[in-house]
C-alpha cells in the first residue's frame, strides 16, 4: 500500500481527526441508473477519489469494459482549524451497455472506511485503499492500524442467478510491524474453506509458520451488505 509515510505525517501535523456522531451513507437513489460515461454517475456532493478512482475491466464476461467508481464526499481534507474532516466513501459498480454507456449495477455505501477510520496507516486521501478487477473478480483492499496492522482484501463476483455482486472470498493479514509475526487467513465463501497461518519470530529473527484448514459457513452476502466496521 502506498502513501503511508504521507498519511502518518498528515495525521500528526493536523492533530486529532474530527469524528462525527453518526456515519453518513451515499443514498443509492442519488446515483443515476444510466449514463454515457462513468463520471455521469457521480452525484452532487461527491467526487471520484484520486486518479485511480475509476477502475475498468470486464465484470460479467461479455467482453466489454465495465467500471468501478470509488467516491468520497466532496469536502476539504481539513477544516479551517486544521483538523481532518471525516469524509465518507462509497463504491459504485457500472456495467457496460451493448450500445455504449453504462448502467448502475450496485452501490456499496458501507464497504469502505471513512477518511479518518483507519488509524495511522490510513491516508486521508485514500492511498491505503486498492481496487482492482482481474479475471472477472473485483478486489477491494484496505489497510488499517498503526504498529499492529490489518491488511484486508475482499473479493466479489457477479452471481449469475441474481445479477448481484457476491462476496466470494477474503484475504486477511494481521501483523506486528515492529516485532514481526502475525496471523493470516484465506477464506473461500463458495466452498466454505478457510486456511489460517500463524507466523512467530524466534531467536535471531527466525520465522516459523504453521497452518490450519477449517470449515466456515458458506455465507451468501452481497456487496451492498458488507460493512467496513464489521470487518475490522
Amino acid at each position: 500500500m502506498k502513501a503511508l509515510i504521507l498519511s502518518a505525517t498528515l495525521l500528526l501535523s493536523a492533530g486529532a481527526a474530527r469524528q462525527d456522531e453518526a456515519r453518513r451513507f451515499l443514498d443509492p437513489q442519488l446515483v443515476p441508473a444510466e449514463g454515457r460515461s462513468a463520471r455521469d454517475f457521480v452525484p452532487k456532493g461527491w467526487k471520484v477519489e484520486t486518479d485511480e478512482g475509476v477502475v475498468t475491466g470486464d465484470l460479467n464476461g461479455d467482453g466489454a469494459a465495465d467500471a468501478v467508481l470509488r467516491l468520497v464526499e466532496d469536502m476539504p481534507t481539513e477544516g479551517a482549524d486544521g483538523t481532518l474532516n471525516t469524509r465518507y466513501r462509497a463504491l459504485v459498480i457500472l456495467l457496460a451497455r451493448p450500445g455504449g454507456g453504462f448502467t448502475r449495477a450496485a452501490v456499496a455505501a458501507k464497504l469502505l472506511g471513512c477518511s479518518t477510520c483507519y488509524g495511522v496507516l490510513g491516508d486521508p486521501e485514500g492511498g491505503n485503499i486498492q481496487v482492482g478487477i482481474k479475471n472477472g473478480v473485483l478486489d477491494v483492499g484496505q489497510l488499517s492500524g498503526s504498529r499492529e496492522a490489518t491488511d484486508l482484501t475482499l473479493r466479489f463476483r457477479q452471481d449469475p442467478a441474481s445479477g448481484r455482486f457476491q462476496l466470494i472470498g477474503a484475504e486477511r493479514s494481521d501483523y506486528d510491524r515492529a516485532a514481526g509475526g502475525g496471523t493470516g487467513t484465506s477464506t473461500n465463501y463458495l466452498t466454505g474453506v478457510r486456511v489460517a497461518k500463524t507466523t512467530t519470530v524466534g531467536r535471531g529473527g527466525r520465522e516459523t509458520t504453521t497452518s490450519k484448514t477449517t470449515r466456515v459457513p458458506r455465507t451468501r452476502q452481497f456487496i451492498e451488505e458488507v460493512d467496513y466496521e464489521k470487518q475490522f
